[in-house]
This record gives C-alpha cells, structure tokens and sequence, in this order.
C-alpha cells in the first residue's frame, strides 16, 4: 500500500473574507469621474471638444472688422458684412484620447484591484492615468500627435491685433505667462484648459 503523509490547511481567517466581502459590497456603486470640474472652464471645453458654429451678428462684426482693421462700410457708405460665420473646430482631446487609452486603464484598474481588493483606491490610480493621458493629448495637439487642426488665420490675427503678440515676446523668458500665444497649436494659449483636468471617486 502507499506510503506518505496526508496534509491539510487549516485557514483562520479573523473574519478577513467577510471584512473583504463588506468592503466591496460598500464599494461596488462608487465611480470614477475624468474631465473638467470648474463650471466655466468646463463650458469652454465642451465647446474645443465638440466644436461650434456661429452666425455673426452685426455688432460681432463690427467687433472683429475694427480689431482687425477692417472697414465696415463702403465708398458708397453701405454696410459690409465682414464675417458671415465663426467656425470653431472640433479637437476631441477627452473622447479621442479615451477611445485610445481606455483598454490601457482597465488593465491598470484591474491590476491594481487585484493586488489591494480597494476599489476606491484602484479607481484612483486609474483616474490618474487617465487625466495624464488626456493632459499628453492636449499638450501633443491630438493623438496621434499633431492630428488637430491649427489654430486659424482668423485667431492668430486677433491674438496679434490685441497685442498679445507682443506680451509674449515681452515676458519670454520672464517666467511671467506661458509663451504659447506666438504658436499655431491649438488648446494650449493659458494653460488652463490642461491644468484643469482632473479626477474624482464617487
């Protein structure tokens, strides 16, 4: 007959599976925000993500026309409607960058849950990744790099009509404000839009 020795384990548990099964009963509804808290950056945003246009009004145009130097009525003294219509387009920096990067940040929620069985703490590292990736975007003008459109002709004028040209070139160096006016790459002019991407666990 066969000789050996029968072994078994014995667990004592201290209740730790039922704290654990609690735990995650507790935490099952919480869920993760990523994007733009701030009411009024968060309009702004909405609009750079999905972009808009806008009929110009008379007094819009007369706006535009006299910043830019325009004339708004002819030889003949009749009214010239300068602009018809402002298009912004759409630079998709939250839904582009999570069609992208979403299978990345289940793999980090997921491997992060399974070492600490914390949901809140796995969404959060989550959370993080993902406000870094939409951050990158932003800063990478798309992702890919490059693939949003540049700022136009229209807004690079209007930035060196109101003399932010020359506050630039004025601070460069300085440390005062973001040299990003001088540039035609879009979402980047004050650094607010970047900056205020963030999480939250709920």
């Amino acid at each position: 007959s066969p000789v050996g020795i029968t072994m078994g384990i014995n667990i004592t548990s201290n209740n730790a599976f039922k704290k654990l099964a609690d735990k995650l009963k507790a935490e099952k509804n919480k869920k993760l925000e990523v994007g733009v808290m701030i009411p009024d950056v968060a309009t702004y945003a909405m609009y750079l993500e999905y972009g808009w246009v806008q009929r110009v009004s008379g007094k819009q145009n007369a706006y535009l026309s006299g910043i830019l130097d325009l004339p708004i009525h002819d030889k003949d003294g009749n009214y010239i409607q300068n602009f018809g219509t402002l298009h912004l387009p759409a630079r998709p920096f939250m839904r582009d960058t999570y069609a992208k990067r979403r299978s990345d940040w289940t793999a980090k929620f997921k491997s992060r849950f399974l070492k600490t069985f914390d949901i809140q703490h796995s969404l959060g590292i989550m959370g993080q990744m993902a406000t870094d990736d939409i951050k990158e975007t932003i800063r990478n003008a798309g992702i890919p790099a490059g693939s949003f459109e540049k700022r136009s002709k229209l807004t690079m004028a209007l930035l060196e009509a109101r003399g932010e040209m020359d506050k630039a070139k004025k601070s460069k160096g300085k440390g005062l404000l973001p040299n990003n006016v001088m540039t035609t790459k879009p979402l980047t002019l004050s650094g607010v839009l970047q900056s205020s991407i963030t999480w939250k666990v709920s």
